[in-house]
């Protein structure tokens, strides 16, 4: 108990997850404004998707099918290998190592055109708190501007404006993409608000729903990404239900956050 209260007190993120819940009436977010896939992917380029883990692109895996099966070509960039994770017996040079082999794996399963990784050391956790690399924000953003300038994306993807959990390296890829984009390509962010959610925990309170994808006939093709994330199986099964089954089909209906590029 004590361990706990002290990690969440020294972590600054509780209070702006605090604070904003407290001002959330006050300030509530804007409606939903939808928006087609159709009509985001017209434009000539493929889609750059910024994750911080390896996994994470699970979190957009619907839509990632569903850009496969319509023949636009995705790009996964991960801002860490996932070191950081719970290592078991595992060295945590050892634990990255899989963790790169996963996602690449999970990529092939859901149709990626390639896997790349931006070099970043995912830190040790604590049992009650994580934390993002430590890398300044502006050097970030400059190399994901890179990124973005050798790819020449239609469409960005990546984490929403919680982190979904309020996960610090969520949100530090997440500032280096907007900062870098500087809001010339169209975003969507990841787990955009939907209500009666199964796992609504997992959810950014603030992001209205602009787009909604049903991933239900992608799940032979999610079950496989899902499986090749071995190292994480006791983590989805343990919010589906005990089965990785269960909880690709709690996570069936996707929802992201749409900015669209300034004109």
């Amino acid at each position: 108990m004590w361990s706990k209260l002290s990690q969440r007190l020294t972590d600054p993120l509780f209070y702006r997850k605090r604070s904003r819940q407290l001002l959330r009436p006050f300030f509530p977010p804007r409606p939903p404004r939808p928006v087609e896939l159709a009509t985001l992917i017209a434009a000539a380029g493929p889609v750059a998707v910024f994750i911080a883990h390896p996994d994470d692109e699970l979190f957009a895996s619907c839509l990632l099918c569903e850009l496969a099966a319509r023949g636009k070509a995705f790009h996964l960039i991960c801002l860490t290998r996932g070191e950081g994770g719970v290592t078991g017996d595992s060295s945590r040079e050892e634990l990255g190592r899989r963790r790169e082999a996963e996602l690449r794996a999970s990529a092939a399963a859901l149709g990626a055109a390639s896997v790349s990784f931006l070099g970043h050391i995912d830190p040790l956790g604590q049992a009650h708190r994580v934390f993002a690399p430590a890398v300044p924000a502006g050097e970030l953003a400059s190399q994901v501007r890179s990124v973005i300038e050798a790819l020449r994306p239609s469409l960005l993807i990546t984490h929403g404006s919680g982190g979904e959990y309020w996960h610090p390296a969520h949100l530090l890829i997440r500032s280096a993409v907007m900062r870098a984009n500087s809001g010339h390509v169209p975003v969507l962010t990841l787990h955009a608000w939907q209500s009666g959610h199964a796992l609504p925990g997992l959810l950014n309170r603030d992001d209205p729903a602009d787009l909604v994808i049903d991933g239900v006939r992608h799940r032979d093709q999610r079950l496989a990404a899902f499986r090749a994330h071995r190292s994480q199986h006791e983590y989805f099964a343990g919010h589906g239900g005990g089965t990785l089954e269960g909880y690709v089909d709690r996570t069936a209906r996707e929802a992201f956050r749409h900015y669209p590029a300034d004109t």
